[in-house]
C-alpha cells in the first residue's frame, strides 16, 4: 500500500526550485516523471530528487505551487521533512529574490549567513 504524503510549499518556479535544490547539494532528474515507494507503487511528478538508489522524492504542481511528494514512511534522508521543507525555502526565496533583483538591474554585493541562519543579503544598482 503506498503512503505518498504531498507537503505544501510557497514554491512557484520550477527553474529557481531545481537552481535551489542544486545549491542545496541534490541531484535533479528531469528525464523522469514519477516517484516510486519500497512497494513499487508510483506517484506523477514533475521533477524527481536523486535520493540514493531509490527515487522517493519529488515536486508535483497543483495548480498554484509545487509540493513535495514523498513516502514518510520510508524518508531516509539525514534531516527530518520540516527541515528539509525549511532549508528549500530559505534557498528558493534567495534564488528569487536574487533573480528578480537581477532583473530590477541590481549587483549582488554581499551575502552572508548570520549566526541565527539568516540570511544578509546587499544588493546594489549604479544609475
Amino acid at each position: 500500500m503506498s503512503h505518498f504524503s504531498r507537503i505544501k510549499t510557497s514554491v512557484s518556479s520550477l527553474t529557481i526550485l531545481k537552481k535551489t535544490l542544486e545549491d542545496l547539494g541534490y541531484q535533479c532528474l528531469d528525464n523522469q516523471t514519477s516517484v516510486k515507494d519500497l512497494y513499487g507503487n508510483s506517484q506523477d511528478v514533475d521533477l524527481v530528487i536523486k535520493n540514493g538508489c531509490n527515487n522517493m522524492l519529488g515536486f508535483a504542481w497543483d495548480g498554484y505551487e509545487y509540493n513535495l511528494v514523498a513516502d514518510l514512511q520510508f524518508w531516509n534522508l539525514s534531516i527530518s521533512v520540516e527541515r528539509f521543507i525549511d532549508k528549500i525555502t530559505q534557498q528558493y526565496a534567495l534564488n528569487f529574490v536574487l533573480k528578480e533583483s537581477d532583473h530590477q538591474g541590481f549587483d549582488p554585493v554581499e551575502q552572508k549567513i548570520m549566526q541565527d541562519g539568516s540570511i544578509k543579503l546587499i544588493l546594489q544598482r549604479w544609475y
